[in-house]
């Protein structure tokens, strides 16, 4: 994990993506590509074309260069490696394609210019990226890779997707613990001796399923201690609730600390 994107627009949770990537970054002594995303207006149907789209245009590349001013003196004392790069679009598959050698992109869970939290955009971009998405609580202030680490493993392919990209900041946290909800198969003592061969300290739990799978998760998420939470998809194939299932969903939204996610 040596290549970070974050994106950068002018939002309530630009900060937190900011600054969480820059202690990513900081972990693993990588680079950091600060995308800055300027968003093009859209419209319902053709009567919008015309002088007035591209005044908005201007006027939003206007206030993101001016964002990227006023970040740049920022980035330059912090001393790490760092680019800029910019896409003018609000499509999903423009962000991704910018850059596809990363190996870890930062979202906030409001979503670039979103006005609620939903998590949706990480969902979105997780489908068309193979890299890991880490979204951030938008009240985060920082992101502390040193210290204690929940796995959500449900012993899916999306599971061990997210628990191999994580290992990286995995090693360097003071504990990892390994949560498994229900007893259809899955043993999370498998997860953990992966992560111990990987050279983590790590414990694992097996929770009996009582109910919600999402509520036992987000519980253990507020009991546990943990700085951030790894996981997969959690819930139904695709064919039943597309690529990202309920609990899922749910997690996304209300996650009270930062997920790495693959699927």
């Amino acid at each position: 994990m040596k290549t970070v994107m974050v994106l950068i627009h002018d939002d309530a949770s630009q900060e937190a993506r900011l600054q969480t990537a820059l202690d990513v970054v900081r972990e693993v002594e990588g680079h950091l590509v600060c995308l800055d995303v300027v968003q093009m207006p859209i419209f319902a149907d053709g009567f919008g074309v015309g002088g007035a789209t591209g005044v908005m245009i201007v006027e939003e590349r206007d206030r993101e260069d001016e964002n990227v001013s006023r970040l740049e003196p920022r980035l330059a004392n912090e001393g790490i490696s760092y680019e800029w790069a910019r896409v003018h679009s609000q499509s999903d598959e423009a962000i991704t394609d910018s850059f596809r050698l990363v190996d870890l992109i930062v979202v906030g869970k409001q979503g670039v210019g979103e006005m609620t939290e939903t998590g949706n955009a990480a969902s979105r971009l997780a489908a068309l990226t193979s890299a890991p998405i880490l979204l951030v609580p938008t009240e985060q202030k920082r992101f502390d890779p040193l210290g204690k680490a929940l796995v959500a493993w449900d012993g899916s392919r999306p599971s061990d997707a997210a628990l191999r990209a994580a290992v990286p900041l995995l090693r360097g946290s003071s504990e990892v613990e390994v949560v498994t909800v229900g007893e259809d198969g899955a043993d999370p003592n498998e997860a953990a001796a992966y992560l111990a061969r990987q050279g983590c300290t790590v414990t694992s739990r097996l929770l009996p399923r009582t109910g919600d799978v999402s509520a036992q998760l987000l519980d253990a998420m507020q009991s546990s201690g943990a700085t951030y939470c790894v996981m997969g998809s959690y819930g139904h194939g695709r064919l039943r609730e597309q690529i990202f299932g309920g609990t899922t969903r749910t997690l996304l939204a209300k996650a009270p600390i930062p997920l790495l996610l693959s699927h």
